[in-house]
């Protein structure tokens, strides 16, 4: 919850006074954001635990952040083109525990002491990246507000092919050159909450 405030400060911070127009000059923008971890990192990561519980091994979960780097070009007034470069992570810690004495075992599930001290305990890393390409359309526009709506695919190379992404409502607010922007957001970039800055140039 800090890092989206952090960000959301950050956005409103480096908004000038100036407005914002369509400019045929100044099409091109960099954003930088981030939100709610994706879905995928949840279900690339979950459908492992019984198999991790039968080894002896308990996963303890840290952080998960996605951090995204986009490129919007504005085709003209109405609609931009979108391409994010995601990379969701997950950091956690894998704890290894003994197994009871033989006369202790009755099934494979009770093999491993959990109550125990872990034998071993290791830091891990798990890295997701995905390529996004979207069209905006901005339904609402005024010097300092931009309201669109956004759709498109995502390819996500570690296990979908091909995803969808679905922004219902985003919002784009400030001058000519620095903005904020914030998201409703369905993807491999972000579920739910997506926020940021962007430069125009």
């Amino acid at each position: 919850m800090k890092r989206i405030l952090s960000l959301l400060l950050f956005a409103l911070m480096c908004m000038p006074l100036s407005a914002q127009h369509f400019d045929p000059e100044h099409r091109h923008a960099i954003e930088v954001s981030s939100g709610f971890p994706p879905i995928h990192t949840f279900l690339l990561s979950g459908g492992n635990s019984y198999h991790l519980m039968n080894a002896g091994i308990r996963d303890i979960d840290h952080l998960r952040i996605g951090i995204n780097i986009g490129y919007t070009y504005t085709i003209n007034e109405k609609w931009d083109f979108n391409f994010v470069f995601d990379l969701a992570q997950r950091y956690y810690t894998r704890e290894y525990y003994p197994e009871f004495d033989a006369d202790q075992i009755t099934d494979d599930w009770s093999r491993y002491d959990f109550k125990a001290e872990p034998k071993a305990v290791k830091a891990g890393v798990d890295l997701w990246p995905s390529y996004m390409a979207d069209f905006r359309w901005k339904w609402y526009r005024s010097d300092y507000v931009r309201l669109y709506t956004s759709f498109g695919l995502s390819y996500l190379p570690m296990r979908w092919p091909i995803f969808p992404n679905l922004t219902p409502i985003g919002i784009n607010f400030g001058g000519n050159h620095w903005y904020g922007v914030a998201e409703m957001n369905f993807s491999t970039a972000a579920t739910f909450l997506l926020l940021g800055a962007g430069y125009r140039f």
